[in-house]
């Protein structure tokens, strides 16, 4: 194991005076190592001459430390790290999870194994980098980007649709609560800066243990200083957690038009009292990805852009700059997580706030509601009710004040809708048969998700949800024009405990079409059945079949609610029959001996890993962990 480097804390501030291009002491000017081999020093040139932060390009990817699944290659992140601990600066972690770079293994796994896989990367990283200052814990995440292909195993979309993301970030804080950790994306600037808000708002409003956005800054080229501060501007009034620029270059051959760019955004960025730091990626000309254009070293002389930036740096703007994260670590861990993001008027919303200081003491916890002090706590857990009244979205902010006076604060929020209700207002009997048009009432978001909002099957029997495709099909109606990610949900009454088998009447035109059924316990999605749809015999979609198999799970006597889930789309759905193939009783306590194997969830119906001990939930039962 390599020795824990201990790269955090105080040691910044003994940073000399002279030895990179910043002196200021809570921000970094950081860069990426030197090709696939993650060398510092290039051809005589000294890296921590110029740079007091590192990220390796490469080397710290899931496939590049674990090709071979249990078999870790740490020698090309531990160049980067080691050179970090003797010059006393900050070595990033890039990245945890990512939908690159990832071991191809993976892909021949079940999502259970996969998801005690992702658990044992995390595990080994803590192993050997077990004080970590700054991670990526997931990049690049928007769709169109490189989503992680297993992101179901880390829970899917879920009820937030970024589930899989905020359990990511929740593994992360267990082992590393005093990194800071940070979601990574390009075309954060210019082109997906909506969808980039949409999506750290979200993990921020759940209440995942995010503290900061990473822009990657790749789109920049072009882009004069007024629009650049506006649209960093935009993000941040909209998200008020710290950034960081992670990966900054301009891939130009013109050492003008290179230095223009730099001038443009550079000043900005660094002198945002929000920016934590700035990392450009790449410094070798040749060396760099892309087209190798962006470096700022070419031939053994400094381009013009590296020369400008030197003279920058010097200045009192850039030597005073205010950092989030004073000294580069991080002081408070503050999020406010509501029980859920969608809330229901009239029905108590539990919210909690975790708070957790470094080195000083919480004196008292304060939730505000709408601007409007809601009520303070001064011992943990910081855990309140609040009943929402009036439909819309609802702010929510934690301020945390220490035993010294120092303050600290986190946003949060959620949408008020109407109470979700059964069709027609009766729930759906279990065993039995269920139409898939007859899904519950209620606001998208809340009983259904539709992609388009737009129905193209033609028919208004859903006036409640005309965004739905319902189409008429095998003598009735359906679901169909489906896209991947919507669902659909039903409320039910379960009359009997016991093992389940599901038989779903389907049909497709093409090929790779599939859905998901699931239980809703709690917030959390528990899989019952994975379903693939087949092309059928005459291409079309008129023709439907009887898809059956055992559920995953069993299911217990009272209340509930299932999901339907497009996992790939162009199916239509007709129905779903649940049938009980053994009937159980009330369910008891295994001594944890017989019961291993599956997702295990405490009893709040949150999933656990390996690691927790006392009672879970696996496959429907509960087991004593010891």
């Amino acid at each position: 194991m390599f020795a824990g480097i201990a790269i955090a804390g105080a040691c910044f501030l003994s940073l000399p005076a002279s030895a990179q291009l910043s002196t200021n002491p809570d921000k970094f000017l950081g860069n990426i190592t030197t090709g696939w081999s993650s060398d510092m020093d290039y051809n005589g040139l000294i890296y921590s001459n110029y740079w007091n932060q590192v990220t390796p390009e490469n080397s710290t990817k899931w496939e590049s430390v674990e090709g071979t699944r249990g078999q870790y290659s740490w020698w090309g992140a531990d160049k980067a790290a080691n050179y970090a601990q003797q010059h006393n600066f900050p070595f990033k972690f890039h990245t945890l999870v990512w939908g690159s770079q990832y071991p191809s293994w993976l892909n021949n796994l079940s999502t259970e194994a996969q998801y005690q896989a992702i658990v044992e990367w995390f595990d080994a990283v803590k192993a050997h980098y077990p004080d970590l200052p700054v991670i990526d814990v997931v990049n690049e995440a928007i769709a169109g980007h490189a989503p992680a292909p297993y992101k179901e195993a880390l829970g899917g979309d879920g009820l937030t649709g970024y589930d899989w993301i905020v359990r990511a970030f929740e593994l992360a804080y267990e082992r590393w609560p005093d990194a800071i950790l940070v979601y990574n994306d390009y075309n954060t600037f210019q082109w997906q800066k909506t969808e980039f808000i949409d999506l750290v708002r979200t993990l921020r409003n759940a209440g995942a243990p995010i503290d900061a956005y990473g822009c990657q800054s790749h789109d920049l080229g072009g882009m004069n200083g007024t629009n650049f501060v506006a649209a960093m501007e935009e993000i941040q009034n909209a998200l008020k957690i710290p950034m960081y620029i992670t990966e900054y270059d301009i891939q130009d051959d013109n050492d003008a038009n290179q230095k223009w760019n730099f001038m443009q955004h550079i000043p900005a960025m660094w002198e945002a009292d929000y920016c934590a730091g700035v990392t450009l990626w790449g410094w070798i000309y040749g060396q760099t990805w892309g087209d190798n254009k962006s470096g700022l070293i070419r031939d053994g002389q400094e381009r013009s852009a590296l020369k400008w930036l030197r003279e920058y740096m010097q200045t009192d703007q850039a030597r005073n700059a205010v950092s989030p994260f004073p000294g580069m670590t991080k002081e408070a861990s503050v999020y406010v997580r509501p029980q859920t993001v969608k809330a229901t008027i009239d029905e108590p919303l539990g919210i909690e706030v975790r708070a957790r200081l470094k080195t000083k003491t919480i004196a008292s916890v304060e939730l505000y509601v709408n601007n409007q002090l809601y009520k303070t706590m001064t011992a943990a857990p910081y855990t309140t009710d609040y009943v929402p009244q009036q439909l819309g979205a609802y702010s929510l902010k934690a301020v945390v004040t220490a035993t010294d006076g120092t303050r600290f604060e986190r946003l949060s929020g959620f949408t008020a809708y109407e109470p979700r209700t059964p069709f027609n207002s009766v729930a759906r009997e279990v065993p039995g048969m269920i139409e898939a048009e007859e899904f519950d009432q209620g606001p998208d978001g809340i009983a259904y998700h539709d992609t388009d909002k737009q129905n193209e099957g033609g028919t208004s029997y859903r006036t409640d949800a005309p965004g739905v495709d319902i189409v008429t099909g095998n003598g009735g109606l359906a679901i169909g024009y489906t896209a991947a990610g919507e669902w659909l949900e039903y409320t039910v009454d379960v009359k009997k405990s016991g093992e389940y088998s599901y038989a779903v009447t389907a049909s497709s035109g093409t090929t790779g079409s599939g859905l998901r059924l699931s239980l809703v316990d709690n917030g959390v999605l528990r899989t019952l059945a994975e379903v693939s749809v087949p092309k059928t015999a005459d291409n079309s979609w008129d023709t439907y079949k009887s898809l059956e198999g055992n559920c995953l799970v069993n299911l217990t006597a009272g209340r509930h609610v299932i999901r339907l889930t497009i996992t790939a789309p162009y199916c239509n759905i007709d129905k779903f029959e649940l049938k009980c193939t053994h009937e159980t009783a009330i369910q008891s306590v295994d001594n944890g001996q017989k019961l291993t194997d599956g997702a295990a969830y405490d009893l709040q119906g949150r999933r656990v890993d390996a690691s927790y001990k006392g009672i879970v939930i696996i496959n429907g039962k509960k087991v004593l962990r010891k």
